[in-house]
């Protein structure tokens, strides 16, 4: 990592270009890199957070990650849902009707998109779009 993103009070928009625009970037197998220090951890904690005056929340808003998002790496991700299905503690966690009726969806209310979402819904459009480009046999739309 470029020590010259290492201001606290520089833009998400200087601190998210040393991970090409991509806050996921930033979450990996075995560790989590601050994007406000640039530190990397296996967790970001609150109590890491506090230290830059911020909360969970106010750094998902920040650096446009989805409102559920935990900041951890994936190995310790896995981990904690592995430990969940053998406790069974998954099997109680209630499902949300608005998330499983697609009806409910439609009506749906309004709520902000954060960059991780637009990224990961253009990342589908453009899996859709090349699957759909190679079946029909000529490589090219008709």
């Amino acid at each position: 990592m470029s020590q010259v993103e290492n201001d606290e009070r520089a833009s998400p928009d200087r601190l998210l270009r040393a991970f090409g625009g991509d806050p996921r970037r930033a979450i990996r197998e075995e560790t989590i890199v601050c994007l406000i220090c640039q530190a990397a951890f296996r967790q970001i904690t609150n109590t890491h957070l506090w230290t830059h005056e911020t909360t969970s929340l106010g750094y998902k808003e920040r650096f446009g990650y989805n409102r559920r998002r935990p900041l951890m790496c994936g190995a310790l991700l896995r981990l904690y849902t592995e430990r969940a299905i053998r406790s069974r503690l998954a099997a109680r966690i209630l499902r949300r009707p608005i998330v499983s009726n697609p009806e409910l969806r439609c009506r749906g209310g309004h709520r902000p998109v954060a960059l991780e979402e637009i990224l990961n819904r253009r990342e589908m459009q453009l899996a859709r779009g090349a699957s759909a480009r190679g079946s029909n046999g000529s490589g090219r739309a008709t």
